[in-house]
């Protein structure tokens, strides 16, 4: 986590630094493309009642009992922005500390909130929203068994300049999950389904100080200067804090070991690259480095996941929306793949392979013209068939898609 704090806080003041923080003084002003999003950086606390859980555990006796799971608090990191002139907030939240221990804690969730009625200073707005979340359940000694859930939430938030504060109320549908309490007995767990939060976001402005050169016609008379001394061509550097999830079920698991669960998300992890930009075609060209991880360890057991990817991607940029600009493209990948297990009095288990890979990468910039020396990207990437062939003729599956929420890429070159 340390890392990743260090990453986004240097995407929020890099931005802020040569491009002005200050949040859009009108809202409800004119619908241009240099007001469409405003990013943020925030934090939340969340309570998640116990009431209503469900779990079983085994007595001194050997005898099962009933009991109900404790409550869970925690506060999280919040990366986003608003769209669409205050109708859209997409976020990623990464979770900092909890506040007790708890069988249950939360992972990385990125979702969406729509508001029928545009933020506005001053006033109250009602929103909707649905997100993709992980949360994660460990009981004693057991496995901390991840799952995803698509929780609907509904709020209000209250803007004061560049202040928003909400309060949330969200319900997971998830399902009980199977557990193992033990390495021979599985029982069934009932989760928290509701949650309530209080969240403060700082909404700071990087593209509205732009906009009366473009309203002018004064940036598209410098990018056509520009382009035609190749001016706008030029190397990239990119940094972002990344999540990974896993897509295919691992049969090894299942079939050996069923107490230890299955890998469903990678640890938040550093997304790096370099890369060179053609202005006239709209292609990028980026080398990217990813260390993702993931362990499992459940009584006695454990299992740690760790690939190393680098990937050489090549995507066009398709489109602009009032600066939302999509992109695609084919990547080819070297990945190295290690596994390695460990049982207390057995000889520690390691794998490891190299594969070469296609795959594809696509995504967004918000890039409300094309002569800014920085922007901000979202991508993701999908690698597939990458597994491990396990002594048991079984597999390990290291097939994930990759999410990178937000990334900062920098044009050096445009810098001078």
């Amino acid at each position: 986590m340390g890392l990743m704090k260090h990453i986004t806080l240097l995407i929020a003041l890099s931005t802020g630094l040569f491009t002005g923080v200050a949040a859009q003084e009108n809202q409800q002003g004119t619908q241009t493309r240099h007001r469409f999003a405003e990013m943020y950086l925030g934090a939340d606390m969340r309570f998640f009642p116990g009431a209503g859980t469900h779990t079983k555990i085994i007595s001194a006796e050997g005898a099962l009992k009933n009991r109900e799971l404790d409550d869970y608090a925690g506060n999280r990191l919040l990366i986003g922005a608003t769209h669409f002139w205050g109708h859209a907030d997409f976020f990623v939240a990464i979770p900092v500390t909890r506040f007790k221990e708890a069988a249950l804690s939360t992972g990385v969730e990125t979702g969406g909130r729509y508001f029928p009625w545009k933020i506005e200073k001053g006033k109250l707005r009602p929103w909707l929203g649905i997100s993709l979340a992980a949360t994660s359940y460990k009981q004693g000694e057991g496995t901390k068994q991840t799952r995803f859930t698509a929780p609907i939430s509904s709020g209000a938030s209250f803007r004061t300049r560049n202040h928003l504060i909400e309060f949330s109320a969200a319900m997971d549908f998830g399902k009980a999950q199977r557990y193992y309490i033990s390495r021979d007995v599985a029982t069934t767990v009932s989760l928290h389904k509701m949650s309530f939060g209080l969240s403060y976001k700082y909404l700071f402005d990087v593209t509205l100080s732009a906009e009366k050169d473009w309203q002018s016609g004064r940036t598209q008379r410098i990018t056509d200067t520009l382009a035609a001394l190749n001016r706008l061509n030029g190397f990239t550097i990119a940094a972002g804090p990344s999540s990974a999830f896993y897509l295919k079920l691992s049969d090894h698991n299942a079939s050996e070991h069923p107490f230890l669960g299955q890998h469903k998300s990678a640890k938040v992890f550093p997304d790096l690259a370099i890369g060179y930009y053609w202005h006239k075609t709209d292609l990028q060209l980026s080398l990217a480095y990813r260390p993702v991880k993931s362990e499992l360890e459940a009584y006695g057991y454990e299992q740690k996941l760790h690939r190393k990817s680098i990937t050489l991607e090549a995507y066009k940029f398709i489109g602009d929306y009032h600066g939302f600009v999509p992109f695609v493209g084919p990547s080819v990948s070297y990945e190295h793949l290690s596994l390695h297990e460990k049982e207390a009095q057995a000889t520690p288990y390691k794998k490891e392979k190299e594969y070469i890979r296609p795959g594809i990468t696509f995504g967004w910039d918000i890039r409300p013209n094309r002569i800014q020396s920085m922007l901000l990207r979202t991508n993701l990437r999908w690698i597939p068939n990458l597994n491990l062939s396990m002594k048991d003729g079984k597999k390990i599956s290291f097939e994930q898609l990759e999410f990178n929420f937000i990334q900062l890429v920098v044009f050096p070159g445009r810098m001078f």
